[in-house]
């Protein structure tokens, strides 16, 4: 700790600062974390503060990444203590990346219920609050901090207090993009549990979000949509707004939709909306609410590709539990005809509507061991022979193969899925060159397609069927592979022989 004094006490002397600023990690490389907590105690950091004082971006930055290492070494109550007055003062810096590594520190004070209630009683708190009208990347970990703070009950009472509430309702006033935020932050507390939605609520921090359905602004009201429809995806949320009447009005607006020129906008909302309820209450919505129903089908058949990825992504999400499987099997010819639309997907299209449609398709076929009745068993490989075309194992089989790993890391999604189910396992080890091909190491070479591969292997063999699918040699070696793990590396002995002439 010698030398990081020695180091600090020439940066505030010398003019080549970013050069001094580069000696101190090194410096610090022989140290144990406990040396370098106690040390640092006893360490004044305000030299490294004053160096964010420059125009020079490339100091800025490296300046940051030194004090964001230093202070992951200190108790953040004796950073709150002794460089409070210097954080808020770098919550105005011009460069993001201050503000952001300030509130990250204080993301470790919200964590702990007793900091939590010093934030609330220090200025730095409204400081952060402030900063909801910068950068994005500046604001999203400002509505982390402050979500982190109301999860204790000290600190949802902080945030309800009626001088932080009047500085919500403040900054709600200044512009469309500031109020956006805050109701995103409230929609993010009143997601935490019903006490805290009825805190908010009470605070008056909801209301003006279901004011916005009402807009004539077609990017605000779009706005609105995508953050009821997270308010949606619980229970307490659901609840609340279906005492509102905001479910009828959100139907009455998706009636709109066939006539309004800005439909194409609205309309993927508005079907995410209604797909996170049905996701809750799938047999509900599916039977009484038929112009979703009616919008969701016709998307899948739009010429916009990212509607129909995403309605795709709304069957999965619903039918991914037993209660949404079965309400979309009640749909008869109206699902079947669409499902067999999916396979257009991940064929032929960009890499992230592949991405996403072999996410929706393994959301929709994933059936857990102890809901393997024989009638969902069936349902699921209906809807896997109708899904990915005449042959789906062979597509399946010629997607693993290609040379992208964010697609091959999609399609063992969907196979594990497969291969957790007794039909599953049957169509992969018995399609001819599939078990040779998961058998071979050398295809897969980064480390989540070394474990999705070897995730998949463990699903085909564990269940106990393997050998009697494809015989006892090939079982062997498929259990060989689990044994070795998917890291395994094969050592292999050379001799080198050298001819003489």
């Amino acid at each position: 700790m010698e030398e990081l004094g020695h180091i600090l006490s020439n940066l505030s002397l010398t003019d080549n600062k970013e050069r001094v600023l580069g000696e101190i990690k090194p410096a610090l490389s022989s140290l144990t974390r406990a040396e370098i907590s106690s040390g640092l105690r006893n360490v004044d950091l305000i030299c490294l503060f004053d160096c964010l004082n420059t125009e020079k971006t490339s100091q800025i930055e490296i300046c940051c990444d030194i004090l964001q290492h230093l202070l992951s070494f200190l108790d953040p109550l004796i950073i709150l203590q002794k460089y409070e007055c210097l954080l808020i003062r770098g919550m105005s810096h011009r460069n993001s990346k201050v503000p952001v590594i300030i509130v990250q520190q204080l993301h470790r004070c919200a964590r702990d219920d007793e900091l939590a209630q010093v934030i609330g009683n220090h200025e730095i708190l409204y400081s952060a609050l402030e900063l909801l009208n910068r950068e994005l990347t500046v604001s999203k970990e400002v509505i982390t901090f402050l979500v982190l703070v109301s999860e204790s009950k000290p600190g949802l009472e902080i945030l309800t207090r009626n001088r932080f509430t009047s500085k919500l309702q403040d900054l709600m006033t200044s512009d469309d993009m500031v109020k956006i935020r805050v109701m995103e932050l409230t929609v993010k507390i009143c997601q935490l549990s019903q006490d805290h939605l009825n805190v908010v609520e009470r605070a008056g921090l909801l209301q003006p979000l279901l004011n916005l359905i009402y807009t004539e602004d077609v990017l605000v009201k779009l706005n609105a949509v995508d953050l009821l429809s997270d308010l949606a995806l619980t229970h307490q949320g659901l609840r609340f707004l279906e005492a509102k009447g905001i479910l009828s009005k959100m139907e009455d607006i998706l009636k709109e939709c066939k006539s309004d020129p800005f439909a194409d906008i609205l309309l993927p909302g508005l079907v995410k909306f209604f797909g996170n309820i049905a996701h809750l209450r799938p047999k509900e919505m599916i039977l009484q609410h038929p112009t979703f129903v009616d919008a969701i089908l016709e998307m899948t058949e739009s010429d916009a590709l990212t509607n129909r990825v995403i309605s795709f992504e709304t069957i999965g999400f619903i039918g991914s539990s037993l209660e949404g499987k079965s309400a979309l099997v009640n749909l008869g010819n109206k699902m079947t005809n669409c499902i067999e639309k999916f396979a257009d997907l991940v064929q032929d299209t960009s890499t992230e509507i592949r991405i996403r449609g072999l996410n929706a398709f393994a959301s929709l076929i994933k059936l857990d061991k102890e809901n393997q009745s024989q009638q969902f068993l069936s349902i699921t490989e209906a809807w896997f022979r109708r899904a990915l075309g005449n042959s789906p194992t062979s597509l399946l089989y010629s997607l693993v193969k290609q040379p992208f790993p964010d697609i091959r890391a999609a399609v063992y999604h969907v196979l594990i899925n497969v291969a957790k189910q007794g039909w599953g396992r049957r169509e992969i080890l018995r399609f001819p060159g599939f078990p040779e091909l998961l058998l071979d190491r050398s295809i897969e070479r980064d480390k989540l397609g070394k474990e999705n591969k070897y995730e998949l292997i463990k699903c085909l063999v564990e269940n106990g069927d393997s050998c009697e699918i494809v015989g006892q040699d090939l079982d062997i070696h498929l259990r060989e592979y689990i044994r070795q793990g998917p890291f395994y590396v094969s050592v292999q002995s050379e001799v080198a022989f050298e001819e003489s002439n």
